[in-house]
């Protein structure tokens, strides 16, 4: 569903009313549609000339409280590969402070017959910076 007029190129030109509940939906809950960084349509009628529709009827919205984890949100149109839509990424760059989580064992892990040989795997090729805990540990 288009939200502007400007989101849709060809076919017939509808009023912008049909994009209002989106709209609506997008403003009521805080929401941040992020542009693309190249380009604006995400469907086409796969015709050519005059008989081409093209829409942007795929996109990424982000709650407002996203901007506060930090970074710059950038979202890409990636190259057609044999649908009628264009595949969309969204990257995040450069984030700010991660938020640390603690990190739980679980015992089942060990019940894995690799278990043993890929913990003494990662044990003798790891190689800690100096500056950290565990090139102290």
């Amino acid at each position: 569903m288009i939200i502007r007029l400007e989101e849709k190129r060809g076919g017939r030109c509808r009023g912008s009313q049909e994009g209002i509940p989106l709209k609506d939906f997008i403003q009521n809950n805080w929401l941040i549609d992020l542009p693309f960084n190249n380009g604006v349509f995400t469907w086409n009628n796969r015709s050519a000339g005059k008989q081409q529709i093209a829409s942007r009827l795929d996109r990424f919205l982000l709650s407002d409280n996203a901007i506060h984890l930090g970074g710059d949100f950038a979202a890409s149109i990636l190259p057609l590969s044999g649908s009628d839509h264009w595949p969309i990424s969204l990257h995040w760059l450069h984030p700010g402070n991660l938020i640390r989580r603690l990190f739980r064992f679980e015992d089942f892990w060990m019940s894995h017959p690799d278990f043993q040989g890929l913990i003494n795997l990662e044990w003798n090729n790891f190689s800690p910076p100096p500056v950290s805990k565990m090139f102290q540990f």
